[in-house]
Order: structure tokens, then C-alpha cells, then sequence
């Protein structure tokens, strides 16, 4: 199944404008239907950030660090990928499929 397209900046900002508090609005008086779509949105977008994620913890090790002034940029962009959950929770999983069978 293909992933949703991106939410924009102005997207974002229209969910978090539905949910601010005012004089005239409690934090709770919102409609159900309208809360459950915004719910669905971010979730959405979520799947599709980690998807990214992944996708450049697949390739990171294909392009070599650049050796250059950009030396810092790569460093701190590798160890931000793997301090990621998603990119901790696919190690985890590959390493429960890779570990030699118990024997019962």
C-alpha cells in the first residue's frame, strides 16, 4: 500500500490551530470525527517518516563518509540514524532471525 503523501508545513500548523487552547474553547471540546481525521493524518505521516528512516539506514553504508568540511554533518547524521527507534527495533529484529535456534 502506498504511503500518503507528506503533510506540509501549513498542514501541520492547521492540526495543532484546531487543538489551541482560547478563552472561548476548552482543551476537550473538540468533535470526535474531526479529532479521529488529525489522528489519522499524523499517524499516517509518522509511518511514512520512519519508512524514510529506514529506507536511509538501508543505504548509509552504500555512499562513504565524504572527507571533507562535511565530516560532521555525516557523523552526526549517522549517529542520529541509529539512535532512531525504528533503525534500533529492525537490529533488534534482525538479530532475533539471525541468532541460532534453542533446541527444546
Amino acid at each position: 500500500m502506498p504511503l500518503r503523501p507528506p503533510l506540509t508545513h501549513h498542514d501541520l500548523a492547521r492540526i495543532r490551530a484546531r487543538y489551541e487552547v482560547t478563552p472561548d474553547r476548552a482543551p476537550c471540546a473538540y468533535q470526535d470525527d474531526i479529532v479521529w481525521r488529525d489522528i489519522i493524518a499524523l499517524l499516517h505521516e509518522i509511518k511514512r517518516l520512519r519508512a524514510m528512516l529506514l529506507r536511509a539506514e538501508q543505504l548509509r553504508d552504500r555512499f562513504p563518509k565524504p572527507a571533507n568540511c562535511l565530516d560532521h554533518v555525516w557523523e552526526k547524521f549517522q549517529s542520529d540514524l541509529a539512535a532512531e527507534p525504528c533503525v534500533q527495533e529492525l537490529g533488534q529484529i534482525k538479530a532475533e532471525l539471525t541468532a541460532p535456534r534453542k533446541r527444546k
